[in-house]
């Protein structure tokens, strides 16, 4: 019984994860002192999307370090998107904007597997890189 909670406890150590800034402001602010482009995600409760992209792709620990490298991870509330200019055509709804709040590309609506969104992370990167 002692092994399996090392064990348990080991792998909870090294679980891939960022966490979520659910400021606005809070992310403009890192993204100007990072230097680092902010990725909205506009979710909501109950949205199945959502928690796979939660639970499934941002659990993926490559993907999880380059959003931590490479992107100030903000998640919005469907209902806050207008407050901020933001339109969701779904949920998930993703933004990229720069470190004045202005966006980099048009909005990726939806979910998908780590490996694609990685690749999707990777062009945006390249692509509106300083």
């Amino acid at each position: 019984m002692k092994k399996l909670l090392v064990l348990l406890f080991a792998v909870a150590l090294f679980a891939a994860e960022f966490d979520w800034i659910e400021s606005y402001e809070k992310a403009l602010k890192l993204a100007k002192k990072e230097h680092k482009p902010i990725m909205v995600m506009i979710s909501q409760k109950n949205c199945i999307t959502c928690q796979y992209m939660d639970d499934v792709a941002f659990e993926n620990e490559e993907l999880a370090e380059y959003v931590e490298n490479n992107f100030i991870p903000l998640k919005i509330k469907l209902k806050d998107a207008p407050k901020y200019n933001l339109k969701a055509y779904g949920t998930p709804t993703f933004y990229f904007l720069n470190e004045k709040g202005e966006r980099l590309t048009r909005a990726l609506v939806g979910g998908a597997t780590a490996k694609v969104f990685l690749e999707k992370l990777k062009e945006i990167k390249e692509k509106y890189a300083h």
